[in-house]
């Protein structure tokens, strides 16, 4: 049995195809709330990105045939709300960027010196810290390469210190 050609043409297969495409691209990349691009993991777009610590002046580094051993940076809050900073109680490591393809992370001790504040472990917007961190003598942190320290307090956020060593 024959199949009439004019029943299925080519050009009315084309144009569902394409609205269904269409429709598609629109389902999967349109910024509606809770759908397609930017839900994550169902957090809204446009909240305000968590407290952080930034680097607030001169970065001095300490280093032994060509490897860092310590770091000394100066902190400051990114942000408006404070951020805790508790003693060495869940750890520093430090990531280094080799190349485009390849990086590599070092454990890390650190303390952390208080130039101004109210005493507490906050640092609070307008206060201002020294991290020190000591690194191992035989790791791939060297001077030239980048460097951001990823800090561990105990039953806290991790706190992402970027472009030590930009």
């Amino acid at each position: 049995m024959a199949l009439n050609s004019a029943t299925y043409s080519t050009r009315s297969i084309s144009i569902v195809m394409l609205a269904a495409f269409a429709g598609l691209g629109l389902w999967l990349f349109a910024p509606w709330p809770g759908h397609g691009a930017g839900s994550g993991s169902g957090g809204n777009a446009n909240a305000a990105l968590p407290p952080s610590l930034r680097v607030d002046g001169q970065v001095q580094v300490e280093s032994r045939d060509g490897v860092v051993t310590r770091i000394v940076v100066p902190l400051a809050v990114r942000g408006s709300e404070s951020v805790t900073i508790g003693a060495d109680d869940g750890g520093l490591r430090a990531e280094t960027s080799l190349s485009d393809s390849a990086s590599a992370t070092v454990p890390a001790t650190y303390d952390v010196a208080w130039l101004d504040g109210n005493g507490d472990r906050n640092l609070d917007p307008g206060e201002h810290a020294v991290l020190t961190a000591d690194l191992p003598e035989h790791s791939s942190v060297h001077p030239g390469n980048p460097l951001r320290l990823v800090l561990h307090a105990a039953g806290a956020p991790a706190l992402v210190i970027e472009d030590v060593l930009p």
